[in-house]
């Protein structure tokens, strides 16, 4: 306390500072006393004035203020103070200028502030809550600093009352502890507890307890009508409120408490109880305390009865009746309700939580059967069914005043435990069920936790039979959380599937599954049928050392089972282990059962594996003769003509659809074998050297088939060739499959195989036949036509078939350049030639045109102008030429330009002389030709 010291010994300071400044300091201080019962106050309450007698509230124009006003309450009384107004210079975070500090445990109204417990400091708006002084004095100190400058007006009203203090007194006071009592059941047999100053704020740092001693056979009921006390956290680290199961702090809690609470219950196992409220000093709150009524009585459920001795079964502290049932595997347990076989007790709700075991080992499931049951209900209906479900307006028709209520899907168990009376339940029963109905059970729950509620009402109804309620039988049997049929002891994971289509999965999927565990399922369909199966999720356990570990430490086996001569042939299809994703798959051709197994060992777990399977109509034929929409494949068999070949997948390069089944079939002669290599892959999915995963297409090889007692088969996909080494056959036959999922697949281009039929040999001898060609590396014999001819027939890491086909190359090369050149120059010449003749005919008709025109005596010459008009005159005085003649038939021997008649040559005579002349002599001396 040496801080509130120190602060009001900086405040008397200040107040001789301001007298000697000649600042005003008023003496405003009031008490009120309990000589009226109740009244008003409001602050600051200033000294009258000099003239009359009169105390006034207005501050006026004052700069420092400090008033204390006392409430003092009479005997046997406390004092209350509501605040109805509370507006103040400053914030709640900050109160410096102006504040009311509240005093609320004083004894006396003589006590020192200053070493007093301190209850508060408030300003700004935010009103103190409701105010109770815990013995019978309260204190409240104003101060302001901004009466002169204020920006808001000053409002500080409330009311104050004197109560009695006869509630606080929960029953004989133990010691001289200010809030420790004894209550026992023979002087009150029910009450009420109230924190030490509710409704208003309980003290700080404050301890109460309350010790509550009933006679044998009662219990103490609590009912928690009002609590509301500084929530901290959790598991309540400041304030709190303690219940233990004795007579003190040692003995077991029943709970523990804080916040806030509404309408809780909560009852003592036997006649005693312990209760004990602490309090810190937390942040800045107000809150009321608790109102906690209290009832001995010895109607409440007696316990002991009800748990019979029965192993496994425990009551759940704090409740009236609530019981826990609990596994110690694959054990037995028997429930009944309150006072069975006598008629149970009215107003009485029981819950029985039943637990099987849910470990990394075990997981286990309830079987609830009732040997008896007449839990009476008006008006009488009769029993429901189990498989019924209700409303609570259904409940309240059919099991008006007691019911069974049973949840076993966990939605329905978290709304149970959550909401209690208002739940809906699975299956509710009530009535006098007769022995063998099936309403009797067995009940099973979904998974480990199964919850029953018995509850009864005001009335209850009884008829001439007994016994009355019930009587339950509680089975826990090992759950693997496997959807199928079981078929075999509860602890056997041995699952049926006859369904058209169903999942399985590893047990306890989506969780781990249990370590050295062995599971079967049987997947049944009938003649004429077949089932296709594909994988949702696969993760078994890896050690993760790589390829060095053992990754079949867990695996999965698919097996087809034949029957022949009326047992069974199992077939292996394929072993999964870690790191690998199967791919679909379909039972083979003639088996329409597949069967599939599940090992575990004891070293690690993983979340295991979720498949689906369909059971459809079968194929008419293991590899189809004709291509239909649900199968496409071929039978390729070799031919002395065709040694090798191309397979491709559906629509090959475009994409592939979903729900593919292929089956291709490879067959050489007897003696040879079959060497495969992957020239393109493009399907979905990924492969690597240490892991797999083909969940939604695959590629599957089987290289073996007909050796040994199954296939081994290889599964391919992915979009790398080059993980994918050249595969040969240990037979002359290979079966090739391709699968795509029936939900849905990416759609990626397909593969592309290359299949070639080869020997392989000891003795290079066998292979010395010209029609042969020995492969250097690998000693593959294969056909000699298949040298060279772009295809890599020798197999890994041989390519000698195409490596020495470059001379040849080059040698075929020349002989094709030769033949093409001697091929065009062939018809080079015939063009040539052609071209040649045509030549010499037109020279030729030329040369006889010519001797033609000799033979006329005429000389033609080619004049390059023509006359727009002929002319039909000579011009006058020009001399007669002798080769002119003047009939009309000599113009169709004269050449025109457009002017009209040519001249000749300038080597006649007759022309020179003819262009000698002007052109107006030219002109005038035209004459008319008719051509």
């Amino acid at each position: 306390m040496w801080f509130a010291y120190f602060y009001y010994f900086l405040i008397f300071i200040r107040f001789v500072t301001s007298a000697t400044k000649a600042e005003t300091i008023f003496q405003c201080d009031h008490i009120f006393d309990s000589s009226k019962s109740d009244g008003e106050f409001q602050l600051p309450i200033l000294p009258s004035p000099a003239t009359g007698s009169e105390h006034t509230s207005s501050p006026g124009p004052l700069k420092n203020m400090q008033c204390i006003y006392t409430f003092v309450a009479g005997p046997r009384q406390r004092v209350k103070l509501d605040f109805d107004q509370f507006q103040l210079a400053g914030t709640a975070d900050n109160c410096e200028t102006e504040y009311v500090d509240i005093y609320s445990e004083l004894e006396s109204p003589h006590d020192d502030l200053l070493t007093a417990s301190f209850g508060g400091r408030y300003c700004g708006t935010v009103s103190p809550y409701v105010r109770i002084s815990l013995h019978k004095v309260i204190v409240l100190v104003f101060h302001s600093r901004a009466a002169s400058n204020r920006r808001s007006e000053l409002k500080f009203r409330g009311h104050y009352s004197f109560i009695s203090d006869a509630r606080y007194n929960a029953g004989h006071q133990i010691g001289k502890a200010k809030c420790s009592f004894l209550i026992e059941s023979k002087t009150r047999k029910r009450g009420t507890i109230l924190s030490p100053t509710y409704p208003g704020t309980y003290p700080k740092n404050f301890h109460c307890s309350y010790l509550l001693n009933g006679r044998m056979g009662q219990r103490i009921r609590f009912f928690f009508r009002d609590f509301d006390v500084y929530f901290g956290g959790e598991h309540c680290p400041y304030d709190s409120m303690t219940i233990y199961d004795g007579t003190t702090n040692k003995d077991p809690i029943i709970r523990k408490v804080c916040g806030l609470q509404q309408r809780l219950e909560v009852y003592s196992f036997g006649p005693n109880a312990f209760l004990e409220f602490n309090t810190t000093s937390p942040t800045k709150a107000d809150p009321r305390g608790y109102v906690i009524d209290y009832e001995f009585s010895s109607r409440y459920v007696d316990v002991l009865k009800l748990l019979d001795n029965e192993k496994g079964v425990t009551h759940l502290r704090g409740s009236e009746c609530d019981v826990r049932v609990e596994s110690n595997r694959e054990t037995v347990h028997y429930i009944h309700s309150p006072k069975y076989p006598h008629l149970y007790p009215a107003n009485t709700t029981c819950t029985y939580i039943i637990d099987g075991l849910q470990g990394e080992q075990n997981l286990e499931k309830v079987l609830l059967t009732f040997e008896k049951f007449a839990v009476l209900s008006e008006p009488t209906i009769g029993a429901l069914s189990s498989s019924q479900k209700h409303t609570p307006d259904y409940e309240e028709e059919l099991c008006a005043t007691a019911y069974v209520g049973i949840a076993m899907r966990d939605t329905t168990i978290k709304s149970v435990l959550a909401s209690g009376e208002e739940s809906t339940y699975d299956a509710t029963l009530c009535e006098r069920i007769p022995e063998g109905s099936e309403a009797l059970g067995p009940y099973a729950s979904d998974g480990p936790r199964m919850v029953l509620v018995f509850g009864s009402f005001d009335r209850v109804t009884a008829d001439e039979q007994t016994p009355f309620g019930f009587r339950a039988k509680i089975e826990f049997k090992t759950d693997f959380g496997i959807p199928g049929d079981p078929g075999g002891d509860s602890n056997k994971c041995l699952f049926k599937f006859t369904k058209p289509q169903g999942s399985f999965n590893s047990p306890r999927y989506p969780a781990n599954y249990p370590l050295d565990t062995n599971c079967t399922y049987f997947i049944k369909a009938s003649p004429g049928q077949q089932i296709q199966v594909y994988f949702e999720q696969f993760a078994l356990y890896s050690d993760g050392s790589g390829s060095g570990g053992d990754k079949c430490a867990d695996f999965l086996e698919i097996f087809d089972v034949f029957m022949v001569n009326g047992k069974e042939r199992l077939q292996l299809q394929a072993k999964y282990c870690a790191q690998t994703f199967p791919g679909p798959t379909v039972s083979a051709f003639g088996s329409y059962e597949m069967r599939v197994f599940f090992r575990s060992d004891s070293q690690g777990t993983g979340n295991g594996f979720k498949a689906l399977y369909k059971i459809r109509k079968a194929f008419k034929e293991a590899i189809p003769t004709r291509e239909t929409s649900r199968h496409c494949g071929q039978r390729i068999t070799r031919t002395d003509d065709r040694t090798t070949g191309w397979l491709v997948s559906p629509g090959y390069p475009i994409r592939y659809n979903k729900d593919l089944i292929c089956d291709w079939e490879i067959k050489v002669r007897p003696g040879h074998r079959i060497l495969l290599n992957l020239v393109k892959m493009e399907v979905e999915g990924a492969m690597s050297e240490d892991s797999i995963n083909c969940q939604n297409a695959v590629i599957r090889v089987d290289a073996d088939r007909g050796v040994g007692a199954g296939p081994s088969v290889q599964e391919i996909c992915g979009t790398v060739e080059s993980v994918i080494q050249p595969i040969v056959s240990n037979n002359n036959t290979v079966r090739i499959s391709f699968f795509t999922s029936p939900d849905k697949v990416n759609g990626l281009k397909g593969f592309n195989f290359t299949w070639t039929e080869v020997k392989l040999i000891k003795d290079d001898r066998e292979c010395s036949d010209a029609s042969l060609y020995l492969c250097t590396y690998t000693k593959l014999c294969i056909d000699a036509r298949l040298r060279c001819n772009g295809d890599e027939n020798c197999g890994l890491h041989d390519d000698t078939d195409e490596a020495h086909c470059n001379k040849l190359e080059s040698a075929t090369d020349i002989r094709t350049v030769l033949f093409a050149a001697t091929f065009s120059g062939c018809i080079f010449l015939f063009i040539f030639g052609f071209f040649c003749y045509l030549f010499k005919k037109k020279f030729e008709r030329k040369k006889k045109k010519r001797r033609r025109y000799a033979s006329s005596g005429l000389k033609h010459l080619r004049q390059p102008y023509r006359s727009q008009k002929p002319v039909s005159k000579a011009a006058a005085g020009r001399p007669t030429d002798i080769h002119l003649l003047p009939s009309p038939a000599a113009s169709r021997l004269t050449h025109h330009d457009i002017r009209g008649v040519m001249p000749l040559s300038s080597d006649h005579p007759h022309v020179a002389n003819m262009y000698r002349e002007s052109p107006k002599q030219h002109h005038s001396h035209t004459e008319t030709f008719y051509g």
